[in-house]
């Protein structure tokens, strides 16, 4: 795939850092996987030259990792054609939570947390997956605060404040590091291949809540804007700023079974999202929108005061969707979510 954020424009030195990688993998293996070492050489020029015009691939992946998701969930996704023992060419998850304190005080925290892992050759150029891939690894954080506003009954606005961090390192790198912590060496051929991420935003919330005895309804409106921005000891040829913006819907409904558990009703429950990706992430993961839709059960537990730190679990869903977007892509997850 294409990625055009505005960051990650690959320069010498990065090749020059995939050469000194594919020649340290030479010097640790047997005559007979110099071939190997070869072709990764030679891949080097051409991965530079290509991501050289489509500048910005990691961060605008790392827009995905930090913006905000109702629904998290994980997803793998295929792009190449060599057969069932190619890997993956990405791989997406996030989990998080957000609630408001109380009625009486009616501040929104939130928290979520997102994982990547891809080979950016076949990712960002749109080449087959590699058997023996140079992975690169993403993980990200996002907080918000925000405060809910009262416009009419059961109807709210919810302005949020978000801040996001991030850590983006190839396999090598990560083993590079390894190796130094355990043998005190300095291998800084590869534990130089990171990037270190932070980033600023906001949300603004449209929220509807319709809570009654025979149903629950659920719906939120949300656009996020997020600037993410490289610091620190950040490679060079990777340093640079990306946007991630996104507008989702989202609903839940829900109804008693008529069945009992842990001495409450169990809920039969439906939930879907559409989100419209309008920044540079869209770009990166490969398509501009994507919708989930499901359902399953959800039982109540809060008789039971389970809990801590002033947070008690009323309520246990477990629910599966499906999920589909444009250029053909689909999926199917399962997932478990909490109520406090």
């Amino acid at each position: 795939m294409s990625a055009k954020s505005r960051c990650c424009t690959t320069s010498a030195r990065l090749g020059r850092w995939l050469t000194l990688v594919s020649i340290g993998l030479g010097t640790l293996q047997p005559a007979a996987a110099q071939r190997q070492v070869a072709d990764a050489t030679n891949r080097a020029d051409q991965l530079r030259a290509t991501l050289a015009a489509k500048p910005g691939g990691v961060l605008g992946l790392m827009g995905y990792n930090v913006t905000p998701d109702g629904s998290a969930n994980a997803l793998q996704i295929d792009r190449n054609s060599g057969g069932e023992d190619t890997s993956p060419t990405l791989q997406l998850s996030q989990f998080g939570f957000g609630f408001t304190v109380s009625e009486s005080l009616p501040i929104f925290l939130e928290t979520y947390v997102g994982a990547a892992r891809y080979d950016p050759r076949a990712l960002f150029t749109g080449e087959d997956v590699r058997r023996l891939p140079l992975r690169w690894n993403n993980v990200a954080a996002t907080i918000g605060i925000g405060y809910d506003i009262a416009l009419a009954e059961n109807l709210w606005l919810r302005p949020i404040i978000n801040f996001s961090a991030g850590y983006a390192a190839s396999d090598a790198s990560l083993f590079g590091a390894f190796v130094g912590y355990r043998r005190g060496v300095d291998i800084s051929a590869l534990t130089d291949g990171h990037m270190n991420i932070w980033g600023y935003g906001g949300s603004l919330v449209l929220a509807y809540y319709d809570y009654r005895p025979a149903r629950d309804i659920d719906v939120e409106l949300r656009y996020t804007h997020i600037e993410l921005q490289t610091f620190g000891d950040t490679i060079p040829a990777a340093a640079g700023s990306s946007t991630a913006q996104t507008l989702g819907l989202w609903a839940r409904y829900r109804w008693p079974t008529g069945r009992e558990a842990f001495g409450r009703s169990i809920r039969w429950v439906l939930d879907g999202t559409a989100t419209s990706y309008l920044g540079d992430q869209r770009d990166a993961i490969g398509f501009a929108w994507s919708a989930k839709i499901g359902g399953g059960i959800e039982f109540d537990v809060g008789r039971h005061e389970i809990g801590a730190m002033g947070l008690k679990l009323t309520r246990v869903r477990m629910i599966g969707r499906y999920f589909f977007g444009d250029n053909n892509v689909t999926g199917y997850s399962f997932g478990i979510g909490m109520s406090f």
